[in-house]
């Protein structure tokens, strides 16, 4: 018993009824036929019927009440019935009952059969019926022919059939694709621009030189005159006279004060020892001239003697003053290079021609910067003259957008084409740029694609076709629907020439609708 049996509308066509028993998930489908229907008007459509589904391998039972209908199906080789029970099973048709036997006096003799005789002429057929009028005859002859190849153009030429074809298209996208340029080399075209520029300008020092307050300090020499003391006496055994640290001198121009700072200092009889004294006022008030300290306060003997054989220094009042430092000299290395680097970018932007974008990367070369002053000078400002050499490369925009086109163009699978009239997203920006305009671009494209169709192979396929035959052909196509429409009136024939078919591809966009053509580099 099948399940769901398959109730076919009058109007319906063989290419509706194979659909549905192919939708149908049971391996037993009954199609029940409504009197009059299409499907039961040809034993051709039987036909056709049963071989669709032998390919499907289901087993499909015939209901219908029309006897002819039944005959037809079942002589095609289907279980035929005459009407569906209550739990959907298939009842068959009841044989007439016999004739009730007639009564003694409704009884009669055998029934005649007509005889139909033909009755010889009388007469001989005379000669003026039997003539043969040419005239008359060629004029039919040519009649008949017009008519024939009237008919015959009218099926040829005049039938024409707009096919139409509708896709749906989709996405696709080629991600982190890297492209070289270079100039003189396609794909892109690039242009290479030079610019020097050489300025100076004035920096103030930062850095302060502190000088401290400090004493003068001076190298004295004493001198023992004195013999060696005679034994038995006083000094017997010395070996001289010794100069305690912190032992008093004084300036005799200046009567300034100096006190030893060397350790205890023995000068030995009749020879002579060097101390080092230092000012006992700081300040630059110290720096004596040479020979001037030359008086030993609280000096007991003859003949002892210092002096000072070289000028008093080192002494120093406090001050401060301006210095150059290492970062004074960085600063404004790199105050001038901004600002140089700022100057060509905006001469190179003035240089844009049509078309052209300039790229992002601008290749400086090594700046060459020479001051007035160098690191450590005391100075509160100083010059510096900078000369930086730079270079923009040029890139023509539409290059980088056709070049990527071509890249999708190039990895579409055989059996889809690029709808670039949809247009191609670029989103690409410069991965690196070097000296010669040696450029990488990277980004991501994206266009849509729709399945590509054999336009000659479609016509040779339904032209002179039975019009069914083309819709089952077109529905084995990679496309979303089909529809075939035929002038001047509906035939069951496709036209028989391939001229008088047109095909129509419609691709019906995606969810993202149409793409901006043009390339859009990131930032």
């Amino acid at each position: 018993m099948a399940a769901d049996p398959i109730y076919v509308e009058t109007e319906e066509e063989i290419p509706e009824v194979v659909e549905r028993i192919r939708r149908t998930s049971s391996q037993e489908t009954m199609l029940v036929l409504p009197a009059r229907s299409r499907l039961g008007q040809s034993r051709f459509n039987f036909q056709l019927l049963k071989n669709y589904a032998s390919r499907m391998g289901k087993k499909v039972t015939v209901v219908c009440d029309d006897p002819a209908v039944q005959k037809m199906a079942s002589e095609t080789g289907f279980a035929v019935f005459g009407t569906v029970g209550p739990a959907g099973e298939g009842i068959p048709s009841q044989e007439p009952p016999p004739p009730a036997p007639k009564k003694w006096w409704q009884r009669k003799g055998p029934s005649l059969s007509p005889h139909i005789g033909v009755v010889a002429p009388t007469r001989l057929i005379t000669k003026t019926v039997t003539e043969l009028k040419p005239g008359r005859f060629l004029l039919y002859m040519a009649a008949l022919m017009i008519v024939l190849v009237g008919l015959s153009a009218l099926a040829v030429f005049i039938p024409s059939a707009q096919v139409t074809l509708i896709a749906q298209a989709a996405p696709y996208t080629q991600r982190d694709v890297e492209i070289q340029a270079e100039p003189g080399k396609a794909p892109i075209r690039v242009r290479v621009s030079q610019v020097s520029r050489t300025d100076s300008q004035g920096f103030k020092t930062t850095g302060v030189k502190a000088v401290p307050l400090a004493p003068a300090l001076a190298a004295v020499v004493y001198t023992n005159n004195l013999p060696v003391p005679h034994c038995p006496g006083l000094d017997c055994g010395s070996p001289g006279l010794v100069f305690p640290r912190g032992q008093r001198l004084r300036d005799s121009k200046d009567s300034l004060e100096f006190a030893q700072i060397s350790p205890n200092t023995l000068v030995r009889w009749k020879s002579t020892a060097t101390a080092t004294v230092q000012a006992v006022l700081p300040g630059s008030v110290g720096n004596v001239g040479d020979n001037v300290i030359t008086t030993i306060e609280d000096l007991v003997y003859n003949n002892v003697s210092v002096t000072n054989p070289l000028a008093a220094g080192g002494g120093s009042d406090p001050s401060t003053t301006p210095l150059m430092t290492e970062s004074d000299f960085d600063a404004g290395r790199a105050q001038l290079e901004q600002s140089l680097h700022q100057e060509i970018a905006q001469q190179l932007v003035a240089g844009l021609q049509k078309g052209e974008k300039l790229s992002s990367t601008i290749v400086f070369g090594a700046p060459q910067f020479n001051t007035d002053h160098k690191p450590g000078d005391t100075v509160p400002s100083f010059s510096g003259t900078m000369t930086v050499l730079g270079e923009g490369d040029f890139y023509v925009d539409s290059d980088v957008a056709k070049a990527y086109t071509t890249y999708l163009e190039q990895r579409v699978p055989t059996n889809q084409q690029l709808l670039t009239d949809s247009g191609v997203k670029v989103d690409y920006r410069i991965l690196n740029a070097t000296t010669g305009g040696h450029l990488t671009f990277i980004g991501n494209a994206t266009a849509f694609v729709a399945p590509k169709l054999d336009e000659n192979k479609i016509l040779a396929s339904i032209v002179g076709r039975p019009l069914q035959g083309a819709k089952f052909y077109l529905q084995t196509l990679p496309i979303r629907s089909s529809t075939i429409e035929e002038q001047p009136i509906p035939l069951p024939l496709m036209p028989l020439l391939a001229r008088r078919i047109t095909i129509k591809y419609i691709v019906e966009p995606g969810q993202a609708g149409t793409l901006p053509p043009a390339a859009s580099p990131s930032p």
